[in-house]
Parts: C-alpha cells; structure tokens; sequence
C-alpha cells in the first residue's frame, strides 16, 4: 500500500500530468453542465422527418427550438403536441378569436385574404377531406396551423385548433425572415357553395 502511494505522489509532482489531470476534469465538468444548461434553458436541435415543412424544412434539416418567451405571432414555426408520438413542426396560421376560412384555394382571416410568401408557387390551400366545414371561429385560447406543404401535412385542417398548452417551443425567426401579410382582397359576401349530387 505504501508502494502505491509513493507512485501515485511521484506522478502528481510531475507538471505535466496535473496538467492532464485538470483539462480532463474541466472537460468532463463542461460537457455535463452545459448540457444541462443548453437542453433546459436554451432549447434543442431536433432533426425535421417529414415533407409537410417543405420547402422550408426539407426532410433531415436540422431545426433549433427555444422556449417561448415573448407573445406568439402569425408565421411562428413551433413544435406541437399533436396527439402523436413524436411533435409536429408547424406554422401558426391564425391567432385567438379569429374566423379562418378556406376558400377556392386561399387562406380568408376575418374575411382578409392571406398572402403567404414562404409558400411555394401555385400553392393553394384547401380543406381536408375530412374537415366538415372550411371555417373555424378560433377560441380565445386557440390557434390554427397548417404545413408549409399544404398538400402533404397533416394539420389543423385534420384535426381542428390547437390550445396554447399544445405548443411546446418555438423556432427564432432568422434574419428577416418571410411573415405572412395581408391582401386587399377581402372574402365575397353571400358565398354560396354548390354541391353536386352524384
């Protein structure tokens, strides 16, 4: 036991090993703090897996997500509890207390037509196959949102609005990053829908 002893204290005079010694544990100590820090205060990376965000998120783009800190607008992207196993990454399309309305292929909010820029060309939107009506009187706590890639998303056409409590984080708008605006055109009155008999 003595022997062992005086081994491991002729080493530990040894400069360059203390100094070994140090950097590993600061390493270590790094590592496991800011880990730590990263993933609770900061956010996370998430990997996208899935066409609905494209062309803003092709499949395998990496994604950063931040806790939600200031008010959420419309054109946020957010990650969602959507009932899956795994969160959705959506775009807020409509705020609380809002009326959205789907109409031959646009987006009406409160009767304003919707202008979506980070959409891609030609890109019309239109109600599920499953949604009963094309139009939703939001609740004061409720959002709807839809994927960039309106023809391959799963969204709140499917499923209906989402509650605030649903969405978990959000992802920082880049630079001057596209928002949505409105245009001057407005939802005609007296809209009658036919339908076919078949």
């Amino acid at each position: 036991m003595r022997k062992i002893y005086w081994v491991s204290q002729s080493l530990w005079q040894k400069d360059p090993l203390r100094w070994l010694f140090a950097v590993i544990f600061a390493a270590i100590v790094g590592i496991v703090t800011g880990h730590t820090v990263i993933a609770s205060v900061s956010g996370s990376v998430s990997v996208v897996d899935g066409t609905s965000m494209i062309p803003t998120f092709p499949p395998g783009s990496r994604v950063y997500t931040a806790p939600i800190s200031t008010p959420l607008q419309r054109g946020d992207i957010v990650l969602i509890n959507d009932g899956n196993k795994e969160y959705a990454l959506k775009r807020i399309i409509a705020m609380p207390g809002e009326k959205i309305q789907l109409w031959r292929g646009y987006v009406f909010i409160d009767g304003k037509m919707l202008r979506e820029p980070y959409l891609m060309k030609h890109t019309y939107t239109f109600p599920d196959a499953l949604m009963e009506i094309p139009s939703f009187k939001l609740a004061d706590d409720q959002y709807f949102l839809m994927g960039d890639n309106r023809d391959y998303s799963v969204d709140s056409r499917r499923y209906g609005p989402i509650g605030r409590e649903q969405i978990k984080s959000r992802v920082p708008p880049v630079g001057d990053s596209m928002r949505a605006c409105f245009s001057a055109y407005t939802l005609p009155t007296g809209i009658k829908r036919a339908i076919k008999a078949l």
